[in-house]
């Protein structure tokens, strides 16, 4: 299975990433790294997420990051449809499609 981003989630990782390496620069690198760890994992085991019935999507929080990856399986390519931030306002999280 391949991976690909939405635009809106890749936008979103980048925002994460910014203002984390705005704090600091290393530790915005490991956090791209784990999500790189990560998005090698989904793409091993894609249905290892917590996975929403009604939308048919999955969560994947990233280990050692307060970053959850909500992603759909769609024939052949996993879709990360959302990024989202934990600290962030949970009103605010993207809704799932």
């Amino acid at each position: 299975m391949r991976i690909e981003w939405t635009a809106e989630a890749a936008a979103e990782l980048t925002d994460i990433l910014s203002y984390i390496a705005a704090q600091d620069p290393s530790a915005a690198a490991l956090v791209a790294e784990r999500v790189m760890v990560a998005e090698t994992r989904i793409q091993q085991f894609p249905m290892a997420g917590r996975h929403d019935t009604e939308t048919d999507t999955y969560d994947r929080f990233i280990p050692k990051t307060r970053i959850v990856l909500t992603y759909a399986i769609r024939d052949e390519t996993i879709w990360m449809i959302a990024t989202w931030h934990t600290s962030r306002d949970p009103r605010t999280k993207p809704v799932r499609s």
